[in-house]
């Protein structure tokens, strides 16, 4: 079992960006917020709409049509030890460019995998550590995974577990509240382990399997023919954790 590791950088200086404010980017935002993160930026295009209420428990009807940033922004507003800058644009837009440059750490948190896979090149290009959070549809499976790629680490990138980046994901789906809620927390504390030194020789890639209380973690290497990364994929199992077996 690893033990925690007391972060080597001032929380209170880091600066985090999380690409997408649904659900899970949210809910990241707050675990963040309450961990001692006091510089977060967040950017999405879309705006608050009523299914969201369950999720932004702190959202309120005049809220509707908002913008998701906006929202968040109006929750932090005012509360101590925190600056948070919301941006009204997909993670394709030049204008989020800018606080994608000052981040320590990218989060991808996007409900489309284009999206996702821009975030990916752009970090990379940038040389910044990048985690991707995902929540598997509720009506298939409870769960989803974390990803992370760090620079020289000499790990996949989330590009290379689509080797088809054009497959694209039916809409609609659902999101239990508990199960984002798990993923978030897991999401965030990478980034804290990110903010605590250099590269951690954990596995970079996680999946969770809520539906049997399990957590497995997996080291996956690059794969040659990544489009995003340009190098390789080669599984290698690292450790399985089961609870409640």
């Amino acid at each position: 079992m690893r033990t925690a590791k007391a972060p080597k950088r001032d929380l209170a200086a880091a600066r985090v960006h999380i690409g997408g404010a649904g659900r899970l980017g949210t809910a990241i935002a707050l675990t963040l917020h309450a961990a001692g993160i006091r510089h977060i930026s967040c950017n999405d295009p879309q705006t608050f709409e009523e299914e969201q209420f369950g999720c932004m428990v702190f959202s309120r009807r005049s809220d509707l049509g908002r913008p998701k940033v906006h929202v968040i922004d109006r929750f932090f507003d005012g509360r101590p030890g925190i600056i948070f800058e919301p941006l009204v644009a997909p993670n394709e837009s030049p204008k989020a460019r800018p606080l994608l440059e000052k981040a320590d750490v990218i989060v991808s948190a996007a409900n489309k995998l284009s999206a996702r896979l821009y975030l990916e090149r752009t970090a990379i290009a940038l040389k910044k550590p990048v985690v991707q959070a995902s929540v598997q549809d509720g009506r298939r499976a409870l769960g989803g995974s974390v990803s992370v790629w760090t620079p020289s680490a000499g790990c996949a990138c989330f590009g290379c577990l689509f080797p088809r980046p054009k497959v694209r994901f039916s809409r609609g789906e659902v999101l239990p509240p508990s199960v984002t809620s798990a993923i978030a927390a897991i999401a965030a504390q990478r980034v804290l382990d990110l903010l605590g030194g250099p590269a951690s020789p954990a596995p970079n890639l996680t999946i969770i399997d809520l539906a049997n209380y399990a957590m497995e973690a997996i080291s996956v290497k690059p794969r040659p023919s990544c489009k995003i990364c340009a190098a390789a994929v080669t599984l290698n199992r690292a450790r399985v954790i089961v609870a409640g077996k």
